[in-house]
């Protein structure tokens, strides 16, 4: 009875394992003459949800230093890597206690190094990898909303001490007339106003 069992399991086994094979072929043979469907949204562009990685850092915009190269030649990634691994970072720290050294208490754990990327920029149009000027419409609208930004700031310590966030502007003890003026356009230049909704 045991023996017969035995046999039993083995001849399902057997089949199951021939029909798993006959399916694997078929999915094999349809993967590879048809390319894999592009998902879409139901408005009809590519679905690009999911979580999405950045194994390599690659600069925004290409060094002057690299002219016209495209991509980082095999040594050159390898001695950037070699440099930015000697460096300390974010584990190098002020003085104990100081509001320097609380103010960086996240250290290298927290963002850590990726290896050089093979593109000298993301910027890969215009060719030079660089950011273009801004056009002449660009540059009035940056331009108003620099002195924007200034005239509110004005009166603040920011200007009084002549930090980097008040330059091109001087200090007045004065609050700016502008105080009330709604901005141009939405201001994302860490200015933040507490008077209001």
């Amino acid at each position: 009875m045991l023996g017969r069992f035995s046999v039993s399991m083995i001849t399902v086994a057997v089949a199951a394992a021939a029909v798993s094979a006959v399916i694997a072929g078929a999915i094999t043979r349809t993967s590879a003459q048809a390319p894999a469907p592009v998902l879409k949204t139901a408005w009809g562009e590519p679905d690009l949800q999911g979580i999405w990685t950045v194994e390599y850092d690659t600069p925004l915009q290409r060094s002057p230093r690299f002219a016209d190269q495209e991509f980082f030649t095999e040594a050159q990634r390898a001695e950037f890597d070699r440099v930015r691994s000697q460096e300390r970072g974010r584990d190098m720290r002020p003085e104990r206690g100081s509001e320097a050294d609380v103010a960086g208490a996240y250290n290298d754990v927290f963002g850590a190094m990726k290896r050089t990327g093979k593109r000298t920029s993301m910027i890969v149009d215009p060719p030079n990898g660089r950011i273009p000027p801004p056009t002449p419409e660009a540059a009035k609208i940056a331009a108003a909303d620099r002195d924007f930004r200034l005239a509110l700031m004005q009166a603040t310590q920011t200007c009084k001490l002549n930090l980097p966030g008040c330059a091109g502007g001087k200090y007045d003890p004065t609050p700016t007339s502008r105080r009330a003026e709604l901005p141009a356009r939405y201001n994302t230049a860490r200015m933040n106003r507490h008077d209001g909704p």
